[in-house]
């Protein structure tokens, strides 16, 4: 039996012995990356805690890309690496993409407060997290996707069409947009909650 990480082997770049986060580079080419964006279609307003506006807390502008004949590909894609990864870094029960997966366009001043993606209701079941960078980080400034633990920030890998999957209870941002136009897709795999 082939090894499933064999062709991510060179990309992996686990954070540490216990795997806080892990980047992949390379999952989607730049022309993947605009297919994807073309997906989304027209955005709304980002909201948090079940629809609520709170520009303070979060600003930008959101699609929705459900499960379809015409995105069995960019599924299929993120199930495999995410797969993948979980095996060889998580190790977390999982039961696949239980919602949409989100397109995120952030613009001058749009920024995301410090938050975890599992809560209540129906992100009980979130289990692991993931963000595709899909702009070329030349096309913006601002913007980064933060990850802490103990309270420092860490930048996280921003290269167009790499992945940064993580646990859905580890705390993270997106800071300030400060030129152009950042936009990711980022989507949540679900599970039995945790105990």
């Amino acid at each position: 039996m082939s090894d499933p990480t064999q062709d991510l082997r060179d990309s992996f770049v686990p954070h540490d012995e216990w795997a806080t986060f892990v980047g992949i580079k390379r999952v989607f080419t730049p022309d993947q990356c605009a297919r994807i964006v073309a997906l989304g279609g027209e955005t709304k307003r980002a909201t948090i805690d079940g629809g609520r506006i709170e520009p303070r807390r979060r600003d930008g502008r959101v699609a929705w890309i459900g499960q379809s004949e015409e995105t069995s590909w960019l599924f299929e894609q993120l199930r495999k690496r995410l797969d993948a990864v979980n095996n060889r870094f998580f190790h977390l029960k999982l039961a696949g993409f239980t919602e949409p997966l989100q397109l995120g366009c952030y613009g001058p001043e749009d920024h995301y407060g410090w938050h975890l993606d599992i809560g209540r209701g129906e992100n009980r079941i979130r289990k692991l997290s993931f963000v595709v960078q899909l702009s070329d980080p030349e096309d913006y400034d601002g913007g980064v996707l933060q990850i802490t633990t103990d309270g420092r920030p860490t930048a996280m890998l921003h290269e167009q069409g790499a992945m940064i999957a993580f646990p859905a209870f580890i705390l993270h941002r997106v800071t300030p947009v400060m030129r152009g136009l950042r936009r990711s897709l980022v989507g949540w795999i679900g599970g039995p909650p945790f105990a």
